[in-house]
């Protein structure tokens, strides 16, 4: 399982207190940053790489706990012993359920489920099928609130036709789904539902050529449909569908990748990806008028397209590089280059961290994003015996094609919004420091960025560059724990970011009675929400590890978790709006 992130991305529960991945069912977790191997497409950011348990196969084990935030349960058993087993794991926050005194009927949770099972047909044959069910629900009341969520589900067969080649088909199916509703009473509401559903069959094949070289190659295909809204309105009884049609999509790829070690100090991995993109129908196909950047174009014809039919086809050739040299025992140098397309773009207007965003596909009007990232970095141990790791990495990434919406557009409900969108260049560059001790009683990390992500669109801004919607200065997390002894630890985590760059107004002008907010300088993102930054600490008492009575090792063990988050209790804007003052 693999997550393609673009800028922006929701993988967390609770405004990012809580990851959305489960402790309990994680395996293993990689980030690329620079150097994605091209097997991995679709995004032209980073790749975050999620590997699941596969269960106990020998003997049952169930682990779990109880919180005053939320709780957690995993089971994994054996379904039939060293050959099928399962893990299912679960989590639900009950916040709504404690501060229902203090809330009236506003409530915030989330919840998931995460399950998988193996099976070994035999020596050479291998099944897994895993599901993931999330989802984040805020409602200020019983009748208004908004959620999100996520549904997959994978199938994967892992073959061995040799002991030098190996191969695995995956089929996996998606649907990121967001919900918006409010309601004065029966006769006068609004609902709103937007979801992403994609499917998707990876073949990938694995060849060991010698020991030193690895290659790898296969496909992709997905498909997508695009759901911007299924929405209605009532006022004073009368309904209203006010929902939008689907669109869809197929993207398609094949790559080539080579793993090499060319000696005892330099390694390599490169390769290449073709990808293409079909936007499909049945569709309504818009032409737009060429006006001056900025200006809401007309439409200037209308084409009714057929189920199936091809409407726009776009193809890519994403080569990529990565290199590391040894220069010592202890030090080594990394490189690394990497063109990514990516086919489906995401337009917001929002400063608050909510997924109420719209996404749409390259179409006739609107072409994909390219991505070329550079990126240098130095890594070093030391200390005895390694005791420390340090890396600074400098990197810059050139996009093409990045979209940001048009002064006074109108981006939620709108059949045409290919006419709300500009697209630019894009630039993001920065430097990463790390610094880890991985050994003692007290061990931890320190990791910040200094980095600026701008884009450049003729008719926005003026013409200049200016800071995008996700764009972060400063980045900074501490993280430090201490084993005060072998059953007491203690450990705490400090997070500073710059805050997210906004357009505020500066005047407002009345229209037939209402007060309309207007920047006369035509600025974007000219200014800043306040700075977010947070501690939580948290002490861990483990159960005894022997039995008191008896002095055998205990079976089972338990521990208490007494944690506190945002310790000072800072006020980090969630999100900023403005309303008149006595009318002044």
């Amino acid at each position: 399982l693999y997550f393609l992130k673009n800028q922006k991305n929701h993988c967390s529960h609770l405004f990012g207190f809580f990851s959305v991945f489960n402790p309990d069912a994680v395996k293993d977790v990689q980030l690329y940053k620079g150097g994605i191997p091209s097997k991995y497409g679709g995004r032209i950011s980073s790749i975050l790489d999620v590997r699941m348990k596969e269960g106990n196969a020998k003997e049952f084990e169930a682990n779990g706990g109880v919180g005053l935030i939320f709780s957690r349960l995993a089971v994994e058993a054996p379904i039939v012993e060293d050959k099928a087993s399962f893990i299912l794991a679960g989590r639900r926050s009950y916040i709504d359920v404690l501060a229902a005194p203090v809330l009236d009927d506003a409530s915030l949770y989330f919840y998931d489920l995460t399950g998988k099972i193996n099976y070994n047909i035999n020596d050479k044959n291998k099944l897994f099928l895993s599901g993931y069910l999330g989802r984040d629900v805020f409602n200020f009341d019983e009748d208004q609130g908004f959620s999100w969520g996520n549904q997959t589900a994978t199938l994967r067969w892992n073959r061995i036709f040799s002991n030098r080649i190996f191969f695995n088909l995956t089929a996996l199916y998606s649907n990121y789904d967001y919900q918006l509703a409010f309601e004065q009473n029966s006769n006068n509401l609004f609902e709103w539902e937007s979801h992403i559903e994609t499917y998707n069959l990876k073949p990938e094949f694995t060849f060991f050529a010698s020991p030193k070289n690895e290659i790898s190659f296969g496909g992709d295909l997905i498909m997508y449909r695009f759901k911007p809204a299924e929405a209605t309105a009532v006022s004073e009884g009368s309904s209203t569908d006010i929902g939008l049609d689907d669109k869809r999509g197929m993207e398609t790829s094949v790559y080539v990748g080579n793993k090499q070690e060319i000696n005892s100090r330099l390694s390599t991995e490169y390769g290449v990806r073709l990808s293409s993109f079909r936007y499909l129908g049945a569709t309504t196909v818009y032409e737009y008028e060429d006006v001056e950047p900025g200006i809401r174009p007309d439409i200037i014809c209308e084409t009714e397209v057929g189920n199936g039919e091809v409407v726009e086809e776009f193809c890519n050739l994403e080569p990529r590089f990565a290199m590391r040299y040894q220069l010592n025992d202890n030090s080594s140098i990394k490189a690394s280059y990497n063109r990514m397309a990516q086919y489906i773009h995401l337009v917001s207007n929002t400063t608050a961290s909510i997924p109420l965003d719209v996404w749409t596909p390259s179409t006739n009007n609107i072409d994909p994003q390219i991505g070329d990232q550079f990126a240098l970095g130095y890594f070093r141990n030391f200390g005895p015996s390694n005791d420390y790791e340090f890396s600074v990495e400098g990197y810059y990434r050139a996009t093409q094609n990045e979209l940001d919406y048009i002064d006074g557009a109108d981006l939620l409900l709108n059949e045409f919004i290919e006419g709300e969108v500009l697209s630019g260049e894009g630039r993001a560059y920065g430097v990463e420091f790390y610094l880890k001790k991985n050994t003692g009683k007290l061990n931890g990390w320190i990791s910040y960025t200094l980095g600026r992500s701008e884009l450049l669109i003729e008719g926005i801004n003026n013409g200049d560059w200016y800071a995008n919607r996700f764009d972060q200065t400063h980045n900074l997390n501490v993280v430090g724990f201490y084993d005060y002894s072998e059953r007491v630890s203690f450990s705490a985590n400090f997070t500073f970011t710059t805050g997210t760059p906004t357009t505020f107004p500066t005047s407002r002008y009345e229209l037939q009675g209402y007060t309309v907010p207007h920047n006369d300088n035509a600025a974007r993102n000219d200014v800043r929400i306040p700075s977010y930054h947070r501690l939580d600490l948290s002490m861990t008492l483990k159960g005894r590890k022997f039995n008191r009575n008896t002095g055998k090792e205990r079976k089972n063990r338990d521990y208490w978790t007494f944690g506190l988050y945002n310790v000072y209790a800072r006020e980090n804007a969630f999100s900023i709006y403005f309303g008149e003052n006595g009318g002044e």
